[in-house]
């Protein structure tokens, strides 16, 4: 039982604590109960009582251990000491090295078959002890190994440059029970001048919640049996990027256009409202001013705090914006675009994974958001699984044997969701010629 699954217990034990403490209150409200059933209730309450402590010290020891596991070994890469002689533990030598112990623990329990004790042994017998310590922690089960939560957090924060969603300021948080609600605003109270010893006008805000569940994200890594056959800090840096290059293209597809159906997260796309969607706007330099202008000021007139806003397009997109020129004077319309990768004041980020051939076949789609208010609620964990024998499907249609082509497929599965406070918060335009 891992830490996520103790705090689960905790959160059910809490509740149910909570629910005999309610019946216990009602029954000693009520006139008419007996002593009978007052010693019952009571019995029932330090029954919850004792297996929510139970819970709750189940869950100090396992963060206390993964505390330990964190100050021991966070991070740390092997590097030959002065003088040659064979390797020994020692600190990252850069910051460019982060999270390559995790690139080598993947690389081990790859030339392993996915055997974790085989892992650990090769790891110790390439002199990376404190990499091999770290993993002899880990859960290993039939679906794969658990990557130690220290480790899997360093990589979770890595994606964060690569996934534009992440990048322009989306606020991650833990999701430890699985499940997230968070309660917002759905119409705000209002506020008014009254007379001199008028009554105050009564006004009530009303509320709504904004429901996260895990989504599970899978990625297919193939990686070169001739490269796993080394175990240097470089070979754990390729692993490690490969990882990442995997997992940030796939969450930047399921962040900006996800639909929600098949157990995905919905993105941002689907998140946005009718009314904030434009569609089959024309390339001339009118009609994309207009289009942007209208972004920016639809999130401004539904009061939006624009804490961390910006914009999510194609490279090519971008590149189409930042030539487009005035027909009289010849200036360009966005010159801060070249200057400052600003549209309007604000940052942009792209990436590949908007698509470029929306109908009528040459449409593609530009993303304003307040990215203060969209949540990434992630698991923290990833795990990882091997196979020599598997095939994949590449990206552009073809199905790769990995036994033919001597590769070690790896398999890394995150749980995360996203979604916003407040759907008025994103803008989404529909541009036909924009990324030509």
């Amino acid at each position: 039982m891992d830490l996520n699954d103790l705090r689960r217990k905790r959160k059910a034990a809490a509740e149910a604590m909570h629910a005999a403490a309610t019946a216990f209150d009602a029954l000693e409200g009520d006139t008419a109960t007996t002593p009978e059933a007052l010693a019952a209730a009571q019995t029932e309450f330090d029954t919850a009582k004792a297996a929510f402590e139970t819970a709750k010290a189940s869950v100090e020891r396992a963060e206390e251990a993964e505390s330990a596991l964190a100050l021991s070994a966070t991070s740390e890469i092997d590097t030959p000491p002065a003088g040659g002689g064979n390797l020994q533990p020692g600190q990252v030598a850069n910051a460019d090295a982060k999270g390559a112990d995790t690139g080598l623990m993947v690389a081990a329990l790859a030339n392993a078959g996915g055997n974790r004790d085989q892992a650990v042994d090769q790891l110790e017998a390439a002199g990376h002890t404190q990499i091999a310590a770290t993993l002899t922690g880990a859960t290993s089960g039939a679906g794969g190994v658990l990557i130690p939560r220290p480790q899997s957090e360093v990589l979770i924060q890595l994606l964060k440059p690569k996934v534009v969603v992440r990048k322009l300021g989306a606020v991650s948080h833990d999701m430890p029970a699985g499940k997230l609600r968070k309660g917002r605003t759905a119409s705000a109270p209002t506020a008014g001048y009254i007379g001199e010893n008028a009554p105050i006008v009564e006004s009530e805000p009303t509320f709504d919640n904004v429901d996260q569940d895990f989504k599970t994200l899978t990625a297919l890594v193939p990686i070169g049996n001739a490269l796993l056959s080394h175990s240097s800090v470089s070979i754990g840096m390729m692993v490690r990027d490969l990882l990442l290059d995997y997992m940030a293209l796939r969450e930047d597809l399921a962040f900006i256009r996800g639909d929600g159906s098949g157990n995905t997260p919905k993105g941002l796309l689907n998140w946005c409202l009718a009314g904030h969607k434009q569609t089959g706007i024309a390339n001339t330099v009118a009609a994309v001013e207009l289009a942007l202008r209208k972004m920016v000021s639809t999130l401004d007139d539904a009061n939006v705090p624009m804490l961390n806003p910006g914009w999510i397009m194609r490279g090519a997109t971008k590149h189409f914006l930042a030539s487009l020129r005035d027909p009289n004077s010849g200036a360009k319309i966005y010159p801060s675009i070249d200057a400052s990768n600003t549209l309007h004041g604000f940052p942009i980020e792209t990436t590949s994974q908007v698509p470029n051939n929306l109908a009528p076949g040459t449409a593609t789609e530009i993303t304003f958001a307040d990215f203060s208010e969209i949540m990434i609620g992630d698991d923290q964990e990833i795990r990882v699984a091997s196979s020599t024998e598997a095939s994949f499907v590449d990206t552009n249609g073809d199905t790769i044997s990995a036994f033919q082509r001597d590769l070690t497929l790896m398999r890394a599965v995150s749980r995360h969701d996203l979604a916003p406070v407040h759907d008025e918060a994103i803008a989404v335009t529909t541009g036909i010629g924009w990324g030509l």
